[in-house]
């Protein structure tokens, strides 16, 4: 499973690289894709690039010099759109539980407010 960190350098790197070519990557042009709250260094990223690689979820070329050749695998598109699915089924389950809480609230109410006039 991967961390937030690593997920998101999969996800950047998947935005980057086309489908089944590989592409030379600068380390700024990368570390400027992340976000502040990430707070990621070249550190970070090349042992979330080395865990990328080992996981089969990208394959590097080469890492020199600040530059680096990479393409994402099939793998690592499989978990994105894996993801992808799972965030629209998390939401439409989330609408769908609000909805009928709500639904169920005001039939509720309107029961009761019925029940009351009705016995008066």
């Amino acid at each position: 499973m991967l961390d937030k960190k690593t997920f998101k350098t999969l996800k950047i790197l998947n935005s980057m690289c086309e489908e089944g070519i590989y592409k030379v990557i600068e380390l700024d042009c990368l570390l400027s894709k992340f976000p502040k709250g990430y707070k990621i260094n070249k550190v970070a990223l090349d042992q979330n690039l080395d865990y990328l690689k080992a996981g089969q979820y990208v394959d590097v070329k080469y890492s020199e010099n600040n530059t680096y050749c990479l393409c994402v695998l099939p793998k690592g598109r499989m978990v994105l759109e894996d993801n992808t699915r799972e965030t629209k089924t998390y939401k439409k389950l989330n609408k769908t539980i609000v909805l009928t809480t709500l639904l169920c609230g005001a039939m509720s109410f309107l029961g009761s407010f019925l029940a009351i006039i009705l016995f008066l």
